[in-house]
């Protein structure tokens, strides 16, 4: 069983999960089972129910993730932590400068 070959089959939720998790490995029981609801096969899972992807799985998956932010025109920097807005530090402005002598 590979995703990409039943990336249609899984209903949205789980699509999008997929996608906004498109860096993990190991995929959660609760999203197993409906990955397991929507294939024909069985998937092997671990013992606590989870399902561990492929190289090819996890690739497909980044690739979707990708391909569906651009599409939608959202500016997604992809990392563990989304980068902040500019930070104002008012301990750096001139208020606070010697005076010339």
């Amino acid at each position: 069983m590979t995703i990409r070959s039943n990336w249609n089959e899984f209903d949205p939720a789980t699509r999008q999960w997929l996608m906004d998790h498109h860096g993990a490995v190991i995929v959660p029981r609760t999203v197993a089972a409906a990955i397991n609801r929507a294939t024909a096969e069985p998937v092997p899972t671990d013992s606590h129910g989870q399902i561990r992807l492929t190289d090819e799985d996890v690739l497909f998956i980044r690739n979707r993730a990708h391909s569906a932010y651009a599409a939608h025109g959202v500016e997604r920097f992809f990392d563990a932590v989304q980068p902040e807005g500019p930070r104002h530090h008012p301990a750096r402005n001139n208020a606070h400068r010697w005076p010339h002598a």
